[in-house]
């Protein structure tokens, strides 16, 4: 399969992958011959690229399959929806398809992490949580842990950005560069997430510390406490490394997505500067280049 930006989609293309809105519902289903009609509905509704199926493409199993995704995108989506309007989120929620997530990445582990997920512009956090999941998980597979250590990982892995709900929609979705003070606002949500994480009875110590450390920096200038080397819990290290290589690979409107080489490269050459030099060997063994 090919990814293919909005703007270079044409009439007759076949669609490769299923186009999910946020609530599951499908918008346009996997073989789907592309018309003027879809490319335009497809833009209004800010997906900015799409997979198209080649002629030499042969079908092979994903890591995580769409209907796991796509729970966990519908409870992430409640949950900012109930945090928005002041009520007290169920956390626990997310657990089960959290822990099928774990499942199918055992069970699938000799597939390596390839296509990253295209999604709708104002569902990119949402999307962009579960992927970080998908990639620290397939990184800790392959640091040897235990399902019962993976599921803790992937519980902070998960909700690394939970202090994004307490953030301006207006400031999340804005396209343009931010200013200094939209851009120091968005870095609390690292602490802000981290007691959001901590006064729930569903979420580990542990876990709630990934949202607090995952954008600390290896060498020590990273944020909110400046911590470095191993005084930042391993979950946190792991889950930096897939916050950032994540949004790298990630098809935005307002830029596109870079490749997965280029993204590995710049992941590597930050080796002992922002992330773990052992993490970062590990990561690059688990991803299809």
């Amino acid at each position: 399969m090919e990814k293919v930006r909005i703007e270079d989609l044409k009439p007759g293309m076949v669609l490769g992958r299923t186009i999910y809105g946020t609530d599951g519902r499908i918008l346009v289903k996997e073989n789907a011959e592309i018309s003027a009609s879809i490319i335009e509905k497809l833009r209004k509704l800010g997906l900015p690229a799409a997979y198209i199926r080649q002629t030499d493409d042969s079908d092979r199993p994903d890591l995580v399959s769409d209907a796991t995704r796509m729970d966990l995108i519908r409870s992430l989506s409640k949950i900012d929806t109930e945090v928005r309007a002041g009520g007290d989120p169920n956390l626990g929620s997310s657990k089960i398809p959290l822990y099928d997530l774990v499942d199918e990445i055992v069970r699938n582990q000799r597939i390596l992490l390839g296509m990253t997920d295209i999604r709708l512009h104002n569902d990119y956090t949402y999307g962009h949580s579960v992927h970080v999941a998908i990639i620290a998980v397939k990184i800790g597979l392959q640091m040897g842990y235990n399902q019962l250590k993976l599921a803790d990982l992937a519980v902070g892995a998960l909700f690394h950005d939970i202090g994004m709900t307490k953030i301006p929609l207006a400031i999340l979705e804005k396209t343009d560069n931010l200013t200094e003070e939209e851009m120091k606002l968005i870095q609390t949500h690292a602490e802000v997430g981290y007691n959001m994480l901590r006064q729930s009875q569903d979420i580990s110590n542990v876990a709630a510390h990934v949202a607090y450390q995952h954008h600390e920096r290896y060498n020590g200038s990273g944020y909110p406490r400046g911590m470095a080397g191993d005084a930042i819990h391993e979950f946190a290290r792991i889950v930096a490394i897939a916050d950032v290589y994540d949004s790298m690979t990630t098809e935005k409107i307002y830029r596109p997505a870079k490749p997965m080489m280029e993204a590995m490269h710049y992941v590597d050459t930050r080796k002992g500067i922002d992330f773990d030099p052992n993490i970062v060997d590990i990561f690059e063994q688990v991803v299809a280049v």
